[in-house]
């Protein structure tokens, strides 16, 4: 694709375009990442994941990238344009560019999570539009919640044979594009501080998954089967969490949720947690 009025030519990212990207994303205002478990070489070398490069005279000037489409949905996770660069026009050539991949793989819709302000200024023209917030909800009661493990409802930590069924349980759980592939929750799972399953009945019915950060916790993901959802598994997932890190120390954490997600707030809020209000917009485009 080229156009001879900016005199910008987009391209598939190869290997060697490495590190060229990589200093695009470090070094300039510009710059949008969002790749949960992984850093960027990692998403880089993703040859299942779609990303387009901005080039003019040849220089790098734009990257845009999204997740490996997931039920016919993706995330946008790297974009960047270099400081000075048409910010507007170049985006929208990579995303025009992108575009027509994402519709040959069958994605229908494309998220973006809004973690600084300067994308709102494209994502409309974009073909983006508000659809929800990410709530931050935070805990720092030092008095862990009571043991409610049961007969019924059994916690023990995951083992790696259990990340295909812990996958099929998120992937009942939630609703695209907030969905996770085995690729990310393996990632995940090696990263992870504690991760653990509840069993019912021999069978896995959910699971949560959390991180240790620099002054506490983060419980990164809870989820449970639909069907099994307002039987405590749930419950019994984020009590034995809590506790887990109580035991060593480790009081305050936080968890992230959509604002439209009114059940797992009310959750959260029987256990003390409470809205500190870092909140993130996400926008969507059909594609």
């Amino acid at each position: 694709m080229r156009t001879e009025q900016t005199d910008i030519s987009i391209t598939h990212f190869q290997r060697r375009n490495r590190w060229t990207v990589r200093d695009l994303l470090s070094r300039n205002f510009y710059s949008h990442t969002h790749l949960d478990w992984h850093d960027t070489d990692q998403w880089l070398d993703n040859e299942a994941a779609p990303v387009r490069l901005a080039w003019q005279h040849n220089r790098l000037i734009g990257v845009l990238a999204t997740s490996v489409p997931l039920n016919n949905t993706c995330w946008v996770r790297l974009a960047a344009v270099l400081d000075h660069s048409d910010l507007i026009p170049t985006l929208t050539m990579l995303w025009d560019d992108l575009r027509l991949e994402l519709r040959a793989l069958g994605v229908h819709t494309a998220a973006w999570l809004m973690i600084r302000d300067w994308p709102t200024q494209c994502a409309g023209q974009m073909g983006f539009e508000y659809s929800d917030e990410i709530v931050t909800l935070r805990r720092a009661n030092q008095i862990a919640p009571p043991d409610i493990s049961s007969e019924a409802i059994t916690i023990r930590h995951a083992r790696p044979e259990d990340l295909p069924t812990m996958a099929q349980v998120d992937q009942a759980a939630f609703t695209p594009p907030w969905q996770m592939t085995l690729s990310d929750l393996r990632q995940a799972e090696r990263v992870s501080a504690n991760c653990t399953v509840a069993i019912s009945t021999g069978n896995i019915v959910g699971y949560q998954l959390s991180t240790l950060y620099f002054d506490g916790a983060h419980l990164a993901r809870l989820a449970v089967l639909p069907e099994m959802q307002g039987n405590g598994v749930g419950s019994t997932l984020l009590s034995e969490v809590l506790r887990y890190f109580a035991r060593r120390g480790v009081y305050a954490m936080t968890v992230n949720t959509q604002a439209s997600n009114t059940a797992s707030q009310r959750l959260y809020l029987r256990y003390g947690f409470r809205h500190n209000g870092y909140d993130l917009p996400v926008w969507l485009a059909n594609i």
